[in-house]
Formats: structure tokens, sequence, C-alpha cells
């Protein structure tokens, strides 16, 4: 019995590390902006570049508004600093980082 155990354990364990040490964390950039716009214009221009590059629309609340397809997913974070001045941040994650920055540079060219 204590062999089966010791045995169990040390498999889990290998097979835990095994896990661990394929995985492989996604590509992630931003990029941010500090423009002479409202937060609700960041909003419609952030929906329509996510709309543009063929992403699914998953979150959109207040300030930020979310896509993904089945590589990547991307966000904008409107942060209005004052009135008609806002801050965007787009984040792009990706298991790919090529896909990954390629998609950011999409998003900030359809902004």
């Amino acid at each position: 019995m204590t062999y089966l155990l010791t045995a169990l354990l040390t498999g889990l364990g290998l097979v835990a590390t095994t896990s661990a040490a394929q995985a492989v964390p996604p590509g992630m950039h931003y990029a941010w902006q500090v423009l002479g716009i409202d937060t609700a214009q960041c909003l419609s221009q952030a929906h329509q570049a996510l709309e543009s590059q063929g992403l699914e629309l998953v979150q959109n609340d207040a300030t930020s508004i979310a896509g993904r397809s089945e590589t990547a997913t991307a966000m904008f974070v409107c942060l209005e600093n004052q009135p008609a001045t806002t801050t965007v941040m787009v984040v792009v994650a990706s298991d790919s980082d090529d896909q990954a920055l390629a998609l950011r540079e999409a998003l900030k060219q359809a902004f």
C-alpha cells in the first residue's frame, strides 16, 4: 500500500511539474495616449476599433470595453482626467507575441 501511495504521489508530482514547465504565459502588450475627447467618445471609438478587427464584444461598462477572438483578447480603458481630456489604454493578450503586437497596432490604427 505504501509503495502504491508513493508511486501515485510521485507520478502526480511529475505531472504537476511537467504541466507547469510547459505552461507558457500569454503575450500581453499595451499602449496608451491622452486625447482631447470625453469618455463616451473614447468608448465609441474603441467599440468601432474592436469590431473592425472582428473581435466579439464580451464586456462593456462605464470606462472600458473588451473583445476577443479565438486567439486573442483586447480591452480598451478610457479614463477621463478632466472634461474632454481622456487617457485611453489598449491591452492585448494572446498566446502569440507576434499576434498580440499585430493586433495592438491594428487597434491603435483603427481607433
